[in-house]
């Protein structure tokens, strides 16, 4: 007895001192969790950012329409964006614009332009037109700048309107709006702001209403556009000047027209928006930069600002960029503070749903509510951001050991073990147990692979059926009469039939193969003539998806001994793979080359790509691989096909895979192999 409780103590004594190490061991566990989840979210949270920042494009052109119209773009579709902002690394700003300096830049003629200026201005002062014309004319011939070439031109197209030649003078402010180029060129008054002007009364002289109307929306359009070339009160005096023009003649807008108008409207809208922006930016937010990015400091990191705004916090993500041409940039975006939350929170949701981690996010102390004090609850553990603290100051991660229940199994596991050393039968019982219920697991896996093998397969041989039996019901019932449409209905059947005939084989010959009853006949045949052959097969099962296949399929290569069957059934399935899961790009490249004593097949798609842990397990009889960007549906015994079919051949299958850079698939088979 004494001996027994002696060692029963001992026993009790080793237990405890195996829980104590395995919670620990445990807890360590946990915490390596929570800081790998907080990495994850992170690089989630810093992708999407990422993703907006290289939306903005670069400025190192002359910006137009089109630049100013994405950054636009930026704002006002993502719901994270509040606003946007770029500058060059000498902190002069791009984006928001503001209006010229109210300091006139004077631009002067060259001599011989000056000469023929004056005397021009002295003839058109005396009311010699004709002679004032012609002096202008001989100034135009001296070579000079575009500011010296748009001065004489205004002065030939105000004589011409003098003179009441209409058609003359609408050409010549034609040609100086089209020589100006957005430049706004001139002293007191850019040129192309005269010339618009005056074109639209030439218009309406002209009884062209709708002629001058365009030219008067090309106007507003330059000024909303454009607001940053001109002074403020010169702009406003313009904007209300073509403005007042336009509502006066709004009876006679087309539908055209009155849609381009609604349109400029809003864009004035953005660009007065665009100029409060600006003030703020000027004395809020550049003084920050400034001090954050130095003229020699280089980084591609995101950098993180908050500021107090009036009662408001504004969280400003920003970051130095490189464009193709090697110039630098700073972009930056302030960011919408709910909508940032939750994508935190949606994030953190969706990490919880992927990874069964069940972590939470723990509010500032002060909004924690009913969430208990983690300070002093040990079953809680926490951690702060890293990367993105500056982002989300007042937040951590916390996790729940009470949510898990493994340490609990560590707890039985070591009863067990105690107990087999007191029990020798009962030690066999629970061997021999963990045995059978290993066994079980593994039975249950297997049947749920194959329900859920089963439940694919129903579904994807369910959809052709019902396609095939509504189009030949309405073919049948004579709903359809027109021959086009008759042909349109028979063209979808025989498309759904080929699908379905392509799983129906790919069905019976996996399970051919698994009773090993599957023979494959060979010959001698031409590669180039079986994967033309399947091609045109492979286009009659996608006709709907817009597949592009790029092939390079010679036809000069020997011939190989192999099953036409088994290699038309294995490239199919590739094929298909690769179309399924190749993303919005729907291109495919085929081809085909021999490679020494062996034929080589490739199929390349640019999708989603295949996981490195995953790619040895995708060629296992029903595995699908996690695919966390879409929901494509498929039996999961496609690519164990493949690799069977080449097998019997004395041939091989290689994967080369990079998730979201696409697959590359290569079947190999022996040439004369007999």
């Amino acid at each position: 007895m004494l001996p027994s409780l002696i060692l029963s103590y001992l026993g009790l004594q080793s237990i405890t001192q195996e829980q104590n190490r395995q919670e620990e061991l445990y807890i360590q566990h946990v915490r390596n969790s929570l800081a790998f989840a907080i990495s994850r979210l992170e690089s989630d949270v810093e992708d999407r950012l990422n993703n907006i920042l290289n939306y903005l494009p670069a400025y190192n052109v002359i910006p137009g329409r089109i630049y100013f119209d994405q950054l636009r773009y930026a704002i006002n579709n993502s719901p994270l964006v509040d606003d946007v902002f770029v500058l060059d690394m000498d902190f002069r700003v791009y984006y928001p614009r503001k209006y010229l300096d109210d300091r006139i830049v004077q631009q002067k003629l060259n001599s011989a332009g000056q000469v023929h200026y004056e005397q021009s201005v002295a003839f058109e002062a005396r009311g010699m037109l004709e002679d004032a014309i012609n002096q202008y004319n001989e100034g135009l011939k001296e070579p000079g700048s575009a500011f010296q070439t748009l001065t004489l031109m205004n002065g030939i197209a105000r004589c011409q309107l003098k003179m009441d030649q209409l058609f003359d003078a609408r050409k010549s402010f034609r040609e100086i709006i089209d020589l100006d180029r957005g430049r706004f060129l001139g002293n007191e008054v850019p040129f192309v702001l005269l010339a618009y002007y005056q074109l639209a009364d030439i218009e309406l002289k002209l009884r062209s209403p709708g002629a001058a109307m365009d030219v008067m929306l090309d106007f507003y359009e330059l000024l909303v556009e454009n607001f940053h070339h001109l002074r403020s009160a010169q702009h406003s005096f313009y904007i209300s000047q073509i403005k007042g023009k336009i509502e006066k003649d709004l009876t006679i807008f087309s539908p055209v027209q009155t849609r381009r108008y609604l349109d400029i409207n809003r864009r004035k809208k953005g660009a007065e928006e665009e100029r409060t922006f600006r003030d703020f930016f000027n004395n809020q937010i550049l003084p920050v930069c400034r001090n954050l990015f130095q003229i020699h400091t280089e980084s591609t990191r995101l950098a993180y600002l908050r500021l107090q705004a009036d009662e408001d916090h504004l969280i400003i993500a920003m970051k130095e960029v490189v464009d193709e041409s090697q110039t630098k940039n700073i972009k930056g975006i302030i960011l919408n503070d709910v909508e940032i939350n939750s994508l935190l929170i949606s994030m953190i949701e969706w990490h919880n749903t992927q990874d069964d981690i069940g972590i939470f996010l723990l509010n500032p102390p002060e909004n924690n509510g009913n969430l208990p004090d983690v300070k002093e609850d040990p079953r809680i553990i926490t951690a702060r951001f890293s990367n993105i603290r500056d982002l989300f100051p007042e937040y951590s991660i916390g996790i729940s050991l009470l949510d898990n229940p493994d340490l609990e199994n560590i707890f039985r596991r070591t009863v067990r073990m105690y107990y087999s050393i007191f029990a020798a039968i009962i030690g066999v019982i629970l061997f021999g147990t963990i045995f059978i219920f290993r066994d079980i697991y593994r039975e249950q896996q297997f049947s749920r692979l194959k329900s859920s093998f089963i439940s694919n397969v129903s579904h994807e041989i369910k959809t052709p059926i019902t396609t095939i039996r509504v189009l030949a019901g309405n073919l049948a019932e004579g709903l359809i009469v027109q021959q086009e449409k008759q042909n349109a209905y028979f063209s979808l059947i025989n498309r759904e039939a080929e699908k379905l005939s392509y799983l129906t084989e790919n069905i019976l010959d996996f399970s051919s193969m698994e009773a090993q009853r599957k023979v494959y006949h060979k010959e001698f045949i031409s590669l180039h003539d079986i994967l033309r052959k399947l091609l045109r097969r492979f286009y009659l099962m996608h006709q709907k998806d817009e597949i592009i296949i790029h092939d390079n399929i010679p036809s000069n290569l020997p011939h190989v001994m192999a099953s036409p069957e088994g290699i038309e059934q294995a490239v199919l399935n590739l094929l298909d793979n690769a179309a399924k899961y190749s993303g919005k790009s729907k291109s495919i490249w085929l081809s085909l080359k021999q490679n020494n004593k062996e034929a080589v097949i490739t199929v390349v798609d640019k999708g989603i790509g295949i996981a490195k842990e995953e790619q040895q397990k995708i060629f296992e009889k029903f595995y699908r691989a996690h695919n966390t960007e879409q929901n494509t549906q498929g039996s999961g015994i496609g690519l164990s096909l493949v690799k069977e079919i080449a097998l019997l051949h004395k041939g091989s299958i290689k994967l080369e895979s990079e998730p979201g850079k696409g697959s590359k698939f290569s079947l190999i088979i022996p040439v004369g192999y007999a």
